[in-house]
């Protein structure tokens, strides 16, 4: 009886730390592929672009739509290609440095972007000139978000009205909020 008894706890503690771990992979799995949906619906403040900081942050698992002259590539970073011919083409890239997030906007006319974490512009350089450090207040920021999300805007649209089945909002914005505000 007493073999029985410590069967059935051993058991039944396996079987409590499987469900444990399930459920915490699940909530992250969750909030990483409803991530840009969660994004749009929390609040933010103005300069800020959490949709799209989400949405390249989390390619592995979001839904990346087939398009014509677009490639993704996703080894250390994830980097998007759209190339509208053999000598044009644009980039945007997400990579982690210095323990932070970091995304880059490389431009047709030579021109690179570089956006902190909340995908705010931190600075540019304009390599048509030798790499020179381009003042970022002088730099039309609404027309450069305008661009990119011309040409890659596409991703958040894919993936912002795609509703989970069990919605975690409130876990999202515990999570990112500070980010974001």
């Amino acid at each position: 009886m007493k073999k029985i008894l410590v069967a059935t706890t051993i058991i039944l503690g396996i079987c409590m730390c499987l469900i444990f771990i399930c459920a915490n992979l699940y909530i992250d799995y969750n909030l990483r592929k409803y991530s840009v949906y969660y994004a749009h619906n929390m609040e933010h403040k103005d300069g800020t672009h959490p949709e799209m900081a989400m949405a390249l942050e989390n390619m592995d698992v979001i839904y990346n739509p087939n398009k014509k002259n677009i490639r993704y590539r996703d080894d250390g970073g994830f980097i998007i290609y759209n190339t509208f011919s053999d000598s044009e083409r644009v980039i945007i890239k997400y990579g982690v440095s210095e323990e932070k997030s970091r995304y880059i906007f490389y431009d047709v006319v030579d021109k690179d972007y570089f956006f902190d974490e909340a995908f705010r512009l931190e600075y540019g350089y304009d390599s048509s000139t030798g790499l020179d450090e381009i003042d970022i207040k002088t730099v039309d920021q609404d027309a450069l978000y305008k661009d990119i999300y011309k040409n890659f805007g596409f991703i958040v649209e894919a993936n912002v009205n795609r509703k989970p089945r069990i919605n975690l909002q409130k876990q999202f914005n515990k999570k990112y909020y500070k980010r974001f505000n």
